[in-house]
C-alpha cells in the first residue's frame, strides 16, 4: 500500500473496537463473502440474461438492464454524505443489502403473476432499478468500514483471501445452477422460469444468512468529515465544494478517470459476451458454466499472488500489468464460431478424435480474463481507497462510484444501440467479425487500450513500476515462492522456516528479498543461516546494506553466511566490509570473507588476498590462496612462486601449483619442479605435475594422460612414441642418417619405459627432442615451455629421482612439440 494510505489510516482500536473483535469480524466478512456470492452468482451473469430472454428482452433491453445498476451508482455519493452525517454505517449497509436482494422474489414471480406480458420487461427493469439503487446506497458505506477494519498494509492479502474464497463458491455454485438448468429443462422436468425461479429462490436465502453475518461484526466509530456535513470544521463550506472536492484532486480524477474508462470498456459489450454464448454459439448452460469457470479457477490461482504483489509493490503496478491482460480477450472472441461438438472434444463414430477448437479458444482467453480480471478487481478497492484523503474518504468513494455509476450505465446503452443500428447489415461467414457482436468486442479491445494511457499519470507514492515487478516475477516461479513465503513469514516450527528459506534458494525469486531480510532477525540461528545464504543466491543488490551490517555484528551469528552472500551478490559496495572482515578475527569470519571477495570481479581484491598470504593463520592463508588463484591474476605470480618456496603445508602447496598452471609463465616451471621433489604427498606431487603440463601444452592439457589407469597410460604412451618413430622413419628413407638415429632413439624410449628405466627414457626423449629444435626458431622460442620441461628432467638434479610421472610428462612434451611443428626435417644429431 502506498505511504499516504499507512499513514493515515486510523486503528479501530483507539476508537473501542478490540483487535481480537475485529479479526473475529474479519473472519466473519470472509465467510459473508462467499455467503453473499452465492445470492450474487444466482441472480446474475447467464442466469440474469437467461431470465431476460425468455421474458422477451431484445439486445437494447438487456442493455438497459446492464445500465440501470450502474447509473444506480449516482445514489453512492449521496448516501456517503448522509452516512458522513449520521455518524454510522452498519445499519444502513446491512439493511438496504438485504432487501436489494430480497427484491429478487418479485422478479421471478412476474412470469406467474402478471398476465399481461407486456408488463413482464417494464416490471423486470422497475424491480432491477430498486435493488440496484439499494445496493448502492449500501456500496460505499461497506467500502469506508472496510477500510477501517484492515489495516492498509494488509488488505491486498485480506482481499486476495476472501475474492479467492468468494470466487471458488462463485464457480462451484455457477456450474450447479448451469447443470440444473440443463437437467431440469432439457428433460421437461420443469419450465425455464420455474427453474430461474427456483435459484433465485436458493440465493435469496443465502442472502438472509449474508444479513446474519455482516450484522454480527462490529461497527466502528466513523470520524466526522471535514466537509458540509462535519461538525469539526469551523469554516462553513458549500455543498457544492463538498462535492466537487474529489474532482479538483488531480491525482484522484485521473484515479476517476482511469476507473471510468476501464468501465466503459468493459461495459459496452459486458453482457453481450454472455448473449453470443448463448444465441450465437448455442452453448449449453452447463458448457457455459464449465467454460466460465475457467476464468474463475485462474483468479483463484492467481489471486494470492496479487494480494500479496500489492502490499509488496503498490497497486500501480499490478494494475498496469493486470490491464495488459484483460486487453487480449475480446479479440480472442473473434475466433470462436459455432461447431458441432457439444464438449471440449468428441470421438466420430471412426473413433477419431475431434476437437472444439472454438471451445478451446474459449478456454484460453477466459483463463487470461480471470487472470487480469482479478488484478483489476484487487486493486480497485485498495487505489481508490488508498488514493483518497481519510477524513474525506466517503465522498471520494461516493465520487469515483458515481462517475463510474454514470459510464457503466451509458455504455451498455450505446452497445445495446449499436447493435440494433447493426440489424440489418450482412456479415460473412468467414470472415473474423461475423455478427455485431464482435463489433462490440473490438470496440471493447480498443477502449481497454485506451484506458490504459491515463495510467501512467496516476502518483502512487512507494509503489514500484511494473517492469520492476516483471523484473522480480521473470524466470522464477510466484505462485511456489509465494507459498514459501509464507511459510517464512509466518508462525510455525523453526524447521518449517529453514526448509521455506531453502527452497526459496532454489527458486531463486527476488520477490523474496524483503521477507529474507527480516529472517535475518529471527530467533532461530538456522533461519537465519539459511536466509543469509538464500540471499547470496538470489543475488539481489537491495539486501547488501543490511548484509553489511550483519556481517560486521558477532552478536548475529550469521557474520559467516553474510560474507558468503554478499561475494555471491558481487556488489562492489560490499568490498570495505569484506576486505575489513578480512583482515581482521576471528578466522572463522576472516575465511568466509575472503572466500567472498574471491568471488567479487573487482581489480581491488588481489591487493587485499596479497596481504594475507602470508597470514599465521593456516585457514586463512589456504582461502586466501584459494581466492588469489581463482582471480587469475598474472601478477600474483611471483608473490606465488615467492611462497611456494616456503610454505609447508601441503593442501596450501597443491593450490599455489594449481595456480600457478592457470596464469603462470614458463618461468615458474624450475620451482614447480622442485616442489615435487621436495613433497612427500603423492597427491601434492600429481597436481604440480599437472600444473607443469599446463604451462608446456595448455590449461589441463596433460592431467587426461595423468588421469589414465596404468593399461591406457601405457597404450597411450606407446601410441605417441611409435608414431615419433613412423615419422622419423619416413624421412630417413631420404637418406638422412640423423633422422634413422632420431627413429632409434624413439624405440630406445619405448623400450626403456617398457622397462621402467625412467632415466634412459627421458633421456632418449630429450634426445629425440633436439632433432625438432633448430627448425622453427621463432615457433620454439614461442613454445619454450615443453623444452624446459625436457631439459630441467634431463639435469642431474631431476634425473636420479625420476619416476614414471615425470617420464609421462616428458612423453607429453614431445607430442606437444611435434603438434606445433607443421613440417619436420631433422638436420643433423651428434
Amino acid at each position: 500500500m502506498t505511504s499516504t494510505t499507512t499513514n493515515t489510516q486510523r486503528d479501530p482500536h483507539d476508537r473501542g473496537v478490540n483487535r481480537l473483535v475485529i479479526r473475529r469480524a474479519l473472519k466473519r466478512w470472509t465467510l459473508e463473502g462467499s455467503v453473499a456470492t452465492v445470492q450474487i452468482t444466482l441472480t446474475s451473469g447467464v442466469f440474469q440474461t437467461a431470465f431476460a430472454i425468455y421474458i422477451g428482452c431484445n439486445d437494447f433491453v438487456i442493455g438497459l438492464m446492464a445500465a440501470i445498476p450502474a447509473l444506480a451508482g449516482l445514489l453512492q455519493l449521496f448516501s456517503s454524505a448522509f452516512a458522513d452525517r449520521i455518524g454510522g454505517r452498519k445499519q444502513i449497509v446491512c439493511w438496504a443489502s438485504l432487501v436489494s436482494r430480497f427484491l429478487w422474489i418479485p422478479m421471478l414471480l412476474i412470469p406467474f403473476v402478471l398476465r399481461d406480458q407486456k408488463l413482464w420487461v417494464p416490471t423486470f427493469l422497475v424491480l432491477t432499478g430498486a435493488a440496484s439503487v439499494l445496493a448502492n446506497i449500501a456500496a460505499p458505506l461497506w467500502m469506508a468500514w472496510m477500510s477501517d477494519l484492515v489495516p492498509a498494509d494488509h488488505r491486498g492479502r485480506y482481499f486476495g483471501i476472501r475474492n479467492m474464497y468468494a470466487g471458488f463458491t462463485g464457480m462451484t455454485v455457477s456450474i450447479a445452477g448451469g447443470y440444473f438448468l440443463d437437467a431440469t429443462t432439457k428433460h421437461k422436468h420443469l419450465s425455464e422460469p420455474i427453474a430461474l425461479g427456483i435459484l433465485f429462490a436458493v440465493g435469496t436465502v443465502f442472502a438472509v444468512f449474508s444479513f446474519l453475518l455482516a450484522n454480527s461484526s462490529p461497527d466502528v466509530e466513523l470520524r466526522k468529515s471535514t466537509g458540509t456535513f462535519g461538525s469539526e470544521r469551523r469554516t462553513v463550506v458549500s455543498t457544492l465544494q463538498y462535492y466537487m472536492r474529489p474532482f479538483s484532486d488531480r491525482n484522484y480524477s485521473r484515479v476517476m478517470l482511469f476507473y471510468a474508462g476501464i468501465i466503459v470498456a468493459q461495459s459496452v459489450a459486458g453482457q453481450y459476451f454472455v448473449v453470443n454464448q448463448l444465441k450465437y454459439l448455442h452453448l449449453t448452460y452447463t458448457a457455459f458454466q464449465l467454460l466460465n469457470a475457467v476464468a474463475g479457477l485462474s483468479s483463484l490461482m492467481i489471486m494470492p499472488l496479487w494480494g500479496y504483489l500489492i502490499d509488496k509493490y503498490g497497486n500501480k503496478p499490478i494494475l498496469i500489468i493486470s490491464c495488459f491482460l484483460v486487453l487480449i480477450p475480446p479479440f480472442l472472441w473473434l475466433f470462436a464460431s459455432p461447431d458441432s461438438i457439444p464438449g471440449l472434444w468428441m470421438m466420430s463414430k471412426s473413433h477419431h478424435l475431434l476437437i472444439s477448437y472454438s471451445k478451446l479458444d474459449i478456454l484460453l482467453l477466459n483463463t487470461i480474463a480471470g487472470m487480469g480480471w482479478a488484478g483489476v478487481g484487487s486493486t480497485q478497492f485498495n487505489l481508490t481507497i488508498g488514493a483518497a484523503p481519510s477524513d474525506d474518504r466517503p465522498v471520494y468513494v461516493g465520487a469515483i462510484n458515481a462517475l463510474t455509476g454514470i459510464c457503466g450505465g451509458i455504455a451498455p446503452l450505446m452497445g445495446g444501440l449499436l447493435l440494433t443500428a447493426m440489424h440489418g447489415v450482412h456479415f460473412s461467414n468467414h470472415g473474423l467479425i461475423r455478427n455485431g457482436y464482435h463489433v462490440l468486442f473490438i470496440i471493447s479491445g480498443v477502449l481497454r487500450g485506451l484506458s490504459m494511457l491515463v495510467l501512467k499519470d496516476i502518483k502512487e507514492p512507494g509503489s514500484n513500476s511494473a517492469s520492476f515487478v516483471l523484473t522480480q516475477l521473470k524466470g522464477s516461479k510466484p505462485l511456489a515462492s509465494i507459498s514459501n513465503i509464507r511459510a517464512l513469514t509466518r508462525p510455525g516450527s523453526a524447521d518449517k522456516r529453514q526448509r521455506a528459506a531453502e527452497n526459496l534458494a532454489k527458486l531463486k525469486n527476488p520477490v523474496a528479498v524483503e521477507e529474507l531480510l527480516g529472517s535475518l532477525d529471527d530467533v532461530s540461528l538456522l533461519v537465519r543461516e539459511k536466509a543469509a545464504l538464500a540471499l547470496g543466491e538470489i543475488g539481489d543488490s537491495r539486501a547488501v546494506t543490511v548484509l553489511m551490517q550483519k556481517l560486521s555484528d558477532p552478536s548475529s551469528g550469521i557474520s559467516s553466511e553474510a560474507a558468503i552472500a554478499l561475494g555471491k551478490i558481487g556488489d562492489k559496495s560490499a568490498f570495505a566490509a569484506l576486505s575489513a572482515a578480512a583482515q581482521l578475527g576471528p578466522p572463522q569470519r576472516q575465511v568466509a570473507a575472503v572466500n567472498a571477495l574471491g568471488m567479487m570481479r573487482d581489480v581491488r581484491v588481489p591487493g587485499v588476498l596479497k596481504s594475507l598470504i602470508n597470514s599465521a593463520d593456516i585457514s586463512v592463508r589456504t582461502q586466501a590462496v584459494r581466492a588469489l588463484a581463482e582471480c587469475e591474476d598474472a601478477q600474483c605470480e611471483s608473490v606465488f612462486i615467492d611462497r611456494i618456496a616456503k610454505e609447508d603445508d601441503p593442501a596450501v602447496v597443491s593450490i599455489l601449483g594449481e595456480g600457478l598452471g592457470r596464469f603462470g609463465s614458463s618461468s615458474a616451471i624450475p620451482i614447480l619442479m622442485r616442489t615435487i621433489y621436495g613433497s612427500e604427498s603423492v597427491t601434492v606431487k600429481r597436481t604440480l605435475f599437472n600444473a607443469i603440463g599446463s604451462l608446456a601444452g595448455g590449461r589441463d592439457a596433460f592431467y587426461p594422460m595423468l588421469a589414465l589407469d596404468s593399461y591406457a597410460r601405457d597404450e597411450t604412451v606407446s601410441k605417441v612414441l611409435m608414431a615419433v618413430q613412423r615419422k622419423f622413419r619416413r624421412s630417413a628413407i631420404s637418406g638422412s642418417v640423423s633422422n634413422e638415429r632420431a627413429s632409434i632413439r624413439s624405440k630406445q624410449a619405448l623400450r626403456a619405459y617398457v622397462a621402467s628405466d625412467w632415466p634412459n627414457m627421458i633421456v632418449r626423449l630429450c634426445q629425440v627432442a633436439e632433432f625438432i629444435k633448430p627448425l622453427r626458431t621463432q615457433e620454439i622460442q614461442a613454445e619454450l615451455a615443453p623444452f624446459m620441461v625436457l631439459n630441467l628432467a634431463c639435469s642431474a638434479e631431476f634425473l636420479e629421482s625420476a619416476d614414471a610421472d615425470l617420464a609421462l610428462l616428458c612423453v607429453f612434451c614431445v607430442s606437444v612439440i611435434i603438434e606445433q611443428s607443421r613440417t619436420i626435417e631433422p638436420t643433423g644429431f651428434n
